[in-house]
Parts: C-alpha cells; sequence; structure tokens
C-alpha cells in the first residue's frame, strides 16, 4: 500500500531539489551582487530575480497546498519557464550566436556546429511554436466567439504583442543586442505570457475544462452562454 505514495513522491521530490539549488544560486547571486555592485539598475536586476525566485517558491506552496489550482499552477509553470529560459540564453552567451534573421547562416536550418548555436536556434524554434499557438487561438477566437471581448479582446492583444516581439527580435540581432532593442524584445514577451495566461483563465471560467475539450471546432458563441 505505500509503493504508490512513495512512486508519486519520487518525481516531486526530484523537482524540489534542482529547484532548491536554483533558489540557493540565485540568493548568493543576489547578495554577492547588492554587496559588490555599485550601478543601480544592475542592484535591481539582482534584487528583481530573488524576487522572482521567491514568489516562484511560494506559488509551489500554494500549489501543493492546494493541490494544483488552475491559476496558481499555471502561474508557476509560467514563472519557471521565464526563470530558466532567460537565465539559459542571457548565460550561455547565445543570443548573438546566429548573426543573421529571419536566416540562420543564410539558411533555414544553421549547421549545429556548437552548443551556443543549438541553444539559439532552439530560442527560434520555440519562437516558431509559441507563434503558430498564438495566430490559431487568435483566429477560433475570432472565428468562433466573434463580438464578445471577453476573449476577443486579448486573443487581438496576443496577436499584436506576438508582431511586436518577432520585429523586436530581428532588430535586437540586426542591432547587435542594442540595449533598448534586447530589453523592449524581453518586456514584450512577459507581456504576451501574461496576455496568454489570461485569455486561458478567462476561457477556463467561460467555458470549463471540460466543456472545452468537448466543444467541436466551430462551435459558435453560444457555447460560452
Amino acid at each position: 500500500m505505500c509503493r504508490e505514495p512513495r512512486a508519486r513522491r519520487s518525481p516531486e521530490h526530484g523537482h524540489r531539489l534542482p529547484a532548491t539549488l536554483v533558489g540557493c544560486l540565485t540568493l548568493i547571486l543576489a547578495l554577492s551582487i547588492v554587496v559588490r555592485e555599485s550601478r543601480p539598475s544592475v542592484r535591481a536586476l539582482g534584487l528583481l530575480a530573488l524576487l522572482a525566485i521567491v514568489l516562484q517558491g511560494i506559488l509551489g506552496g500554494v500549489t501543493v497546498l492546494y493541490k494544483l489550482p488552475l491559476a496558481v499552477s499555471v502561474a508557476h509553470a509560467c514563472l519557471g519557464q521565464t526563470f530558466l529560459l532567460g537565465a539559459l540564453v542571457r548565460h550561455t552567451g547565445a543570443g548573438l550566436a546566429i548573426p543573421d534573421f529571419p536566416l540562420a547562416f543564410g539558411r533555414v536550418v544553421p549547421p549545429l556546429v556548437s552548443p551556443y548555436i543549438t541553444v539559439h536556434f532552439a530560442h527560434r524554434i520555440g519562437a516558431l511554436v509559441v507563434a503558430a499557438s498564438v495566430m490559431a487561438t487568435a483566429a477560433v477566437a475570432g472565428r468562433c466567439h466573434r463580438g464578445d471581448g471577453r476573449l476577443g479582446r486579448p486573443a487581438l492583444l496576443a496577436l499584436a504583442l506576438l508582431v511586436l516581439q518577432i520585429t523586436l527580435g530581428g532588430v535586437t540581432v540586426w542591432s547587435r543586442r542594442a540595449v533598448l532593442a534586447t530589453t523592449t524584445h524581453l518586456v514584450v514577451g512577459a507581456a504576451l505570457l501574461a496576455t496568454s495566461l489570461t485569455l486561458t483563465l478567462r476561457a477556463s471560467r467561460l467555458i470549463g475544462w471540460r466543456g472545452l475539450a468537448r466543444a467541436p471546432a466551430g462551435l459558435g458563441r453560444q457555447a460560452l452562454l
């Protein structure tokens, strides 16, 4: 009778161990920046990273205590992805591993001869997946829920942010990671993530996860009523 709970606890415990390590490393990094760094902007970034990891820990605890509530679980996952992927691209120095855009070394698929190029190209592939998802979502919202701003407005906002984000990604590469372009690219990415979360929560509230899963592709606005 004890085997099943232990089997379930094992992946969860394996998740907590690296999360604890990341939290400790972030704390050490933030304290080091606050003590040694004189530039206010860098100190602010260090404190922001510390705040993000604390918030992530709180969301993880609430997720466990309240048995995976939808809003908390999604926020926990999104914040973790933002923190990890941003750190990966930044600290591996892969931001300009591919120096041209939209092609990669003049090709559709670049020669993956280094881990930096691989990380950068994986970032672009992920961006394509996100773009396809956002466009499909906006198309469904426009076709099936036309006139209902509860879903239509965030879907259109996500589509506009997507266009801006792709443009800023190109400008970031073309400008050799100019500070303004790079920073705005990160901000718009966070805004797109928040908009997608808002759209997901509204859809789940209006239709419900079960109703959304059973709804046919051509279901109209009456599904929301």
